[in-house]
């Protein structure tokens, strides 16, 4: 007779809900978590329930988040002229790398809303003379 081949069973991870809110201090548990090292982002995201593009936007958001404190928090310290002149060439550089990503979102925005106007005949932007309508 065949044998049956014994596979593992996955252990039940905290949260499989992936439409759960989560708050602010458990997405800087997992955060701190990957960036450590104790964990990689694809693991992070099986053991939490959560899909790797949410994960990669808090981390996004949190790193731009701290990046005011972390480089004002240096400052502060004693640091020498170079190595200030180096953290604010960085900060500077992410700075310029975030603005030129929410020009580019909006870029593509403003296409998406013009060729839905255009080519399918649905209107999305208001006129501005219109008036809201009473409830």
């Amino acid at each position: 007779m065949k044998q049956k081949k014994l596979r593992k069973k996955k252990i039940a991870e905290k949260s499989r809900d992936p439409y759960k809110k989560r708050d602010e201090s458990e997405m800087i548990k997992i955060i701190h978590e990957i960036q450590s090292g104790l964990i990689g982002i694809r693991a992070a995201c099986r053991k939490y329930g959560l899909c790797r593009r949410t994960l990669r936007l808090w981390i996004t958001r949190l790193s731009l988040r701290n990046l005011g404190n972390e480089v004002s928090n240096q400052l502060h310290s004693s640091m020498t002229d170079n190595q200030k002149s180096n953290a604010l060439e960085k900060k500077i550089k992410e700075l310029t790398k975030a603005l030129e990503l929410a020009k580019l979102k909006i870029d593509s925005l403003e296409t998406m809303i013009k060729v839905a106007e255009e080519d399918l005949h649905i209107k999305i932007r208001k006129k501005r003379g219109t008036k809201q309508s009473k409830e």
